[in-house]
């Protein structure tokens, strides 16, 4: 069965760099195989020639997520941005079955290629699979392990982790789930103190 993946892209009007960064990540995960993609934007619904489509109503951070869980047909799904570019052909693969291969935890993220960089945090990290008490996208989970409290755009991630841990399990990094995040500093919430 092929692994759903739901990628959300939520373009702002005049925003072109963003826009180029998310047209080459759809571009890349669309031509990725072993996959059901699927593309999640806000209304007015997207283009006709995109994968599967899903028109997400506000607020989409949240309702973004709780579609993806509703739609999802595989055991184990992935949510990812439109701006985090998977780096290995079987991305989806190793994160599936880092998963699979670790009851103990709910909910894995994608690895940063940030994060392995000398004098980072996780740079001299090597284990197959990182604790982390808040992770965010790219995120693969089995289904049905999420419900979708109400909450903040720029808490959430740490808000379903803690939906996560509440059910006895835990959160981390798939190690080898290489990805870039090619909007990093460009993020849609920012960074402001």
């Amino acid at each position: 069965m092929a692994i759903d993946v739901f990628l959300r892209s939520y373009p702002e009007k005049g925003a072109r760099l963003r826009f180029a960064l998310g047209a080459a990540v759809i571009e890349r995960v669309h031509h990725m195989s072993g996959i059901h993609l699927w593309l999640c934007m806000p209304p007015p619904k997207p283009p006709e020639d995109l994968p599967a489509l899903i028109a997400v109503p506000e607020p989409f951070h949240i309702n973004s997520k709780r579609l993806a869980e509703e739609k999802a047909e595989s055991e184990i799904y992935c949510v990812m941005d439109d701006d985090q570019l998977p780096i290995d052909r079987d991305f989806f693969e190793l994160g599936v079955s880092t998963l699979s291969n670790h009851p103990e935890y709910g909910m894995l993220a994608g690895f940063l290629l940030e994060y392995a960089i000398h004098g980072q945090l996780y740079a001299d990290r090597t284990e197959e699979v990182i604790e982390a008490h808040s992770i965010g996208c790219p995120y693969f989970v089995r289904k049905g392990t999420l419900s979708f409290p109400d909450g903040p755009l720029r808490q959430y991630d740490g808000i379903l982790s803690k939906v996560v841990t509440d059910k006895g399990l835990k959160t981390g990094f798939a190690r080898k789930c290489l990805y870039n995040h090619l909007g990093y500093g460009f993020s849609q919430i920012g960074y402001a103190p």
